[in-house]
């Protein structure tokens, strides 16, 4: 038996940096949008951009051609780009506009001092996904979770690096195996559709592979597989849950009710701490009210609402509603509308495991309480006791340890803030949930 394990084990380390095609390119930019570019805050050592020579401060104006203005351009004008393809860069520089040429720089694969780090590729009808597996280093038959991240078009490729890496770490040293997958177009993934035009079908579609994949895998217990979904993960999961059979599913910083009917929360709520007057933010929720009706239940798209006087400046700024494009809120607009159309009752309803609701007191995003209470309470009357629910009065969103609303909001770009302040108390409670779950 360790044989034919270790055998497995060679096949996946042999097979795991296979390229059909090359490796996506390593683009190395973090920085502001504006409407001329993206102003460089830090460029990645020994990236593309590294060797164009691009500095902080710079405004990167075009790649291959394509404006970039915001992270759904970005991904348009980067998302293709493979080891070494030609990239025309254009950028100014001290005042002066200028235009390089250089061959794209592979991303490098990632190693783990804790972890056997597997990449691997997953079909989606003609889509070629990425996936990679964080294993605890030299385990086998190890219980797994299918990570199910929210709605953004981030590709896995930064998880190591950003809010989850703490999370991930936590989970791997306790015994868990991490599966991750790229959602459309993100990543290596090729022949794909781009993230920021994928709708909701797609998404589950992607995530239904995902775990369909994760029960393959050679050296998981096929007995322990749960499901985490965070923000508008926890949409999708019971989506996935219903049509399998995991051990449990956690769901964090989620939603139930109706997209539209819980945006108006969300915005009397965040409003004021953007600065805004009581009066102000009821004014703003009233306008956003009617323009929600008519976006959400009449299906009308973001070009109907703008070309309505009455709507334009809100459309403008709250819909982030720009000429010819179809970007809202980072995705595609029709997701939105998919999004507030999902019966979640249905879906809760229909889900068979194990579930812990979670929901974080200083979050000011997904900061409505009822909605983790509706999911506990619809889950319980048809499954009796299989929801738990609990509140962590001091974690916000992303899994930080804050206060309150108003100071997770001062906090929230702030990325040393965050990891200093990693809530580890968020991991322990599920660890110590899924540890009861054998």
């Amino acid at each position: 038996m360790k044989k034919l394990l270790l055998f497995l084990c060679m096949v996946f380390a042999n097979t795991m940096h296979a390229q059909e095609p090359a490796r996506k390119a390593l683009i190395g930019l973090t920085g502001k949008y504006t409407d001329n570019g993206i102003v460089a805050d830090s460029i990645a050592p020994n990236s593309t951009l590294y060797k164009a020579g691009i500095q902080k401060g710079d405004t990167i104006k075009y790649i291959n051609n394509q404006l970039l203005t915001n992270a759904a351009s970005l991904g348009n004008a980067t998302s293709s780009i493979r080891t070494g393809d030609k990239v025309v860069v254009t950028y100014s520089h001290a005042g002066k506009v200028k235009t390089k040429t250089i061959n794209a720089v592979m991303r490098p694969f990632e190693t783990s001092d804790i972890a056997d780090v597997y990449y691997d590729w997953v079909s989606n009808k003609d889509c070629r996904l990425r996936t990679i597996t964080r294993k605890p280093k030299g385990q086998s038959n190890v219980p797994s979770i299918l990570l199910i991240p929210g709605y953004n078009c981030g590709s896995i490729e930064n998880y190591s690096l950003g809010i989850y890496k703490n999370l991930m770490n936590e989970w791997i040293k306790a015994g868990y195996a991490v599966v991750t997958i790229e959602k459309s177009g993100l990543g290596d993934s090729y022949n794909c559709i781009p993230c920021s035009e994928a709708d909701l079908v797609t998404d589950i579609a992607v995530f239904d592979a995902g775990y369909k994949y994760m029960e393959s895998l050679p050296y998981v217990d096929k007995n322990r597989l749960f499901i985490w979904g965070h923000s508008m993960g926890g949409v999708i999961a019971p989506e996935i849950a219903r049509k399998h059979e995991p051990r449990g599913v956690i769901v964090f910083a989620t939603v139930f009710r109706p997209w539209s009917e819980f945006l108006l929360e969300m915005h009397r709520v965040q409003y004021p701490l953007d600065g805004k007057s009581y009066i102000e933010t009821e004014a703003a929720v009233r306008g956003m009210q009617k323009i929600y009706y008519e976006f959400f239940r009449l299906k009308k798209s973001p070009e109907e609402l703008y070309n309505i006087p009455e709507y334009r400046e809100l459309v403008k700024a709250e819909l982030e509603y720009k000429e010819g494009d179809n970007n809202m809120w980072g995705r595609h607009w029709r997701f939105w509308q998919q999004i507030d159309s999902l019966d979640l009752a249905a879906s809760w309803s229909a889900v068979e495991c194990p579930v812990l609701s979670i929901f974080g007191g200083a979050d000011y995003i997904a900061c409505s309480a009822l909605e983790h209470q509706l999911i506990e309470r619809t889950v319980n009357a048809t499954h009796p006791g299989n929801c738990t629910n609990i509140t962590i009065p001091d974690i916000d969103h992303l899994i930080v340890q804050q206060p309150d609303w108003k100071t997770a909001h001062k906090n929230f770009a702030d990325k040393a803030y965050r990891e200093s302040h990693f809530h580890y108390g968020f991991t322990k409670a599920t660890i110590d949930w899924m540890n009861k779950m054998k």
